[in-house]
């Protein structure tokens, strides 16, 4: 699930503010299970009914969770939303993935056991408690299969920093000085030199973070969001793409991988 895929009535800020207290999180681990009602949840985990109705009503106005009885004395909550958030933060990287899908039905979800390569065997099945047993041999193996992505995925970020790394070995060591020298003839302050020259190298590096976001054509409005904020309003977007426009062309000078044409950006790997 992309993204580009998922309905995004989420803010990526909100989103972390639903899942950062424990007790929601608590409470959406229950839910995830078994729907519960307000009171169940209450005895459950120990916590006062006046607590745990502040936190459901927080978790349904911002869409997590759903009331699945529309009668109030016998509301029972359930997930609402599919969630994936993905956070990588190291001395050399970092990148942030979310995506939020609403879940129209919950009896159907988009694989269905129908569709798996195990279904011949599941249905061959004619003992109940034997297709429980069969289900969990099945869900384990996924999860190893799970675990051995993980493992996999690591091992590829692991590889993606040893390459920043080099690049930035690279970039202190061939085009720095010469960076800082094409600034300083557009600047006359030090002090905004030094400002510029850290956002220079600050742009070279987050157009690497992201090369499937930014190779080809760079969207220059993607690039402010990443640099600064995606919440700037028009006249702070205006002044940062003012600051961001002449480096892309100092870059371009020293780099021939870096083009401009027509006020668009390329890279011409």
């Amino acid at each position: 699930m992309t993204v580009e895929e998922t309905s995004q009535n989420m803010q990526l800020d909100l989103l972390l503010e639903m899942l950062g207290n424990p007790t929601r999180r608590m409470l959406l681990s229950k839910l995830s299970k078994v729907p519960h009602s307000a009171s169940e949840l209450a005895n459950s985990l120990n916590i006062s009914r006046q607590a745990v109705h502040s936190q459901l009503k927080l978790l349904e106005e911002n869409g997590l969770i759903e009331d699945i009885d529309k009668n109030p004395k016998k509301s029972k909550y359930r997930i609402k939303k599919d969630i994936l958030v993905r956070i990588d933060i190291s001395p050399d990287y970092y990148n942030i993935k979310y995506a939020t899908k609403d879940v129209l039905n919950q009896a159907i979800p988009t694989t269905t056991l129908q569709n798996t390569e195990f279904s011949r065997d599941y249905t061959s099945i004619k003992k109940p408690e034997e297709k429980i047993k069969f289900l969990g041999e099945t869900i384990k193996l996924i999860e190893n299969d799970i675990n051995d992505l993980e493992s996999e995925r690591n091992d590829l970020l692991q590889k993606k920093q040893c390459c920043i790394i080099e690049l930035k070995n690279l970039m202190d060591e061939r085009f720095k000085n010469r960076l800082l020298e094409t600034i300083r003839q557009r600047r006359n302050k030090e002090k905004l030199v030094k400002k510029s020259l850290n956002l220079g190298e600050e742009i070279m590096f987050t157009l690497f973070f992201n090369p499937e976001k930014y190779f080809d054509k760079i969207n220059i409005d993607s690039l402010l969001d990443d640099l600064f904020s995606s919440d700037m309003d028009n006249d702070l977007r205006a002044i940062n793409r003012v600051s961001v426009q002449p480096l892309l062309r100092d870059l371009s000078k020293l780099m021939g991988f870096l083009y401009e044409e027509d006020d668009d950006w390329f890279f011409s790997f």
